[in-house]
């Protein structure tokens, strides 16, 4: 509660001079039955809850900004605080700084890599895969960095590169020390591509070093997405997400065709897991379509399977 109070504060002192400010948000509530689990009703089952603020304020050549937002965990409104966004920053001809939580290039690749928008139904979810170590050094594992200053150049004609550091941080897992990522972005025309590399290090916890390379193309009629993706985590069996050391090497690939107000996407991923001279090859899939209802109400329809484990499920999201 302290920390909430602490950045709501700090976002009166910036709208206090002019500054233009936004509250906004998004409600997820839907239903979704697993061959593993059953039926669930609830939120989140497609796309995170969330609410958040944000805040600008242009001073000569510089703008300020400040930008906080937090997870909506459960269908009765229990908010965490400002778990997913908090961050300060500048901007101006030399680039733009942040400091604070804030995703990190690794997670900001991967979102470039799925046509599933890396939702509820994305083939990467559950997925035991070099993709699942998208987890910055934050406790909820969000794929944000806490405590973490961040430095993105101009566009330099649709080139932009990304550095982020998060030393000497207490961070996910207990031990855990150093955290860093660098991205390498293009951004021009019909064409993405984003490269971003992170390691994650420290006493007493595993060490981690992640790769990812995605694109994104529009053919106008149809955006076709994709990326491989590989992380070697040494010998530890310390790492909580698939109880493996070694190393993991995955790929998606999938497309998104917009109709007006709505949209259907099909993707596919693949990972092998290799550790002590064994190979394990898990393959998943997934698809949705987005019906547009309103400007700020989609409804969602989805299926996915991942490791023989099928899903299905519908809902609502409004953005407010």
């Amino acid at each position: 509660m302290k920390k909430t109070l602490v950045a709501l504060a700090a976002i009166a002192a910036v709208g206090a001079a002019s500054a233009q400010v936004t509250v906004y948000g998004k409600l997820d509530v839907g239903v979704s039955n697993t061959s593993a689990g059953g039926t669930v009703i609830g939120i989140n089952g497609w796309e995170t809850s969330r609410f958040g603020v944000k805040a600008e304020q242009k001073e000569g050549g510089l703008t300020l900004s400040v930008n906080v937002e937090g997870k909506i965990q459960d269908g009765a409104g229990k908010f965490g605080g400002f778990d997913r966004t908090a961050t300060v920053g500048v901007s101006g001809g030399f680039g733009t700084v942040t400091l604070g939580s804030q995703w990190t290039p690794f997670d900001n690749a991967v979102w470039t890599s799925d046509a599933l928008e890396y939702n509820g139904f994305t083939p990467l979810k559950g997925l035991k895969a070099a993709w699942n170590y998208d987890l910055g050094n934050a406790p909820n594992m969000y794929g944000n960095a806490v405590n973490s200053i961040q430095y993105a150049t101009p566009d330099m004609n649709g080139f932009q590169a990304i550095i982020l550091t998060a030393p000497n941080n207490g961070g996910a897992f207990s031990g855990a020390k150093d955290y860093s990522g660098i991205g390498l972005n293009y951004a021009k025309g019909p064409l993405t591509i984003n490269f971003a590399t992170q390691s994650f290090s420290g006493a007493g916890t595993p060490t981690a070093n992640s790769n990812v390379l995605s694109f994104q193309y529009n053919m106008g009629s149809a955006i076709l997405m994709g990326g491989v993706v590989n992380s070697d985590k040494g010998s530890s069996t310390a790492w909580g997400d698939d109880g493996n050391a070694g190393t993991d090497k995955g790929y998606i690939i999938g497309v998104k065709v917009p109709m007006g107000a709505n949209s259907v996407s099909v993707g596919f991923s693949g990972n092998t897991n290799s550790v002590s001279g064994k190979d394990k090859t898990i393959n998943s899939w997934g698809a949705q379509f987005i019906q547009g209802l309103t400007k700020s109400t989609v409804a969602y329809y989805g299926i996915q399977s991942v490791d023989s484990v099928n899903k299905t499920g519908a809902g609502l999201r409004v953005n407010f």
